[in-house]
């Protein structure tokens, strides 16, 4: 119990510091707890802001190699991988998030503790993109439409004009600032909290007009920080959460 206690704490504390800028030292904290799928994860969102993505894309892997079924960590390696310009390695990552929304339009982490929810459209527009930059362009333009099909949120109607336009000067969809999994209030509210800003520095300031991630000029906050990805607030019906590893 001490162990889950600990761990639990050391968890919390990664949160606190990568809210307050302090990303460096939550990679410090995250790292000796990482024997789940979550913390893998959530170094792997460190990474990426961090603009490391050769590193995160290992992250993300480790957390699907702990649970097969993560979507969403699928989908962030193949984000990763686009920021790499790897567009083959992102397209199989793009593939298996797809395959592991399991034929749902929508799966919810909320109840996980990771505040965002994951369209199969995200997935299938993120794979048209690494289909056009490879050169397929009828897959590409299929998944587009595909896409378009299954539009869940106003967010999403961006979506008709990027197949109107064929992909051109297109952005990537991805998990916005500031989420990762968080552990639930109720077990850390006791929990004493820590102002890593009194003993360290902040490791990188981002400038606000870094806000679109693109196929060119990419920063790590760009790739990152997606607009028409957060749309985690907008509830939708029947939404399936996905099973505990």
């Amino acid at each position: 119990m001490a162990g889950l206690k600990y761990e639990l704490d050391q968890w919390n504390e990664g949160v606190i510091a990568f809210d307050q800028g302090l990303y460096e030292d939550a990679l410090e904290i995250f790292e000796p707890i990482a024997d789940s799928a979550k913390i893998h994860f959530n170094i792997g969102v460190v990474l990426t802001t961090l603009g490391d993505f050769e590193g995160a894309s290992a992250a993300f892997t480790r957390a699907t190699n702990l649970d097969r079924f993560l979507a969403i960590a699928y989908f962030q390696n193949g984000v990763a991988n686009v920021a790499l310009e790897d567009y083959g390695k992102a397209l199989s990552c793009f593939h298996d998030a797809f395959l592991y929304l399991r034929g749902n339009m929508v799966i919810d982490y909320t109840q996980l503790g990771l505040d965002f929810k994951l369209y199969s459209c995200q997935v299938l527009f993120n794979r048209a993109l690494c289909y056009l930059e490879l050169g397929e362009h009828d897959l590409g333009m299929t998944d587009m439409w595909r896409a378009t099909r299954e539009k869940q949120t106003k967010a999403h109607d961006m979506l008709d004009q990027a197949l109107r336009d064929k992909g051109q000067d297109c952005t990537v969809f991805t998990v916005p600032q500031g989420v990762l999994y968080r552990p639930a209030e109720s077990k850390v509210k006791n929990a004493k909290k820590k102002d890593y800003l009194g003993n360290s520095k902040v490791i990188a300031a981002l400038d606000a007009k870094d806000a679109l991630a693109g196929f060119q000029g990419k920063s790590a906050w760009q790739v990152q920080m997606s607009g028409p990805t957060n749309v985690a607030a907008v509830e939708e019906p029947r939404p399936m959460t996905p099973p505990v590893a």
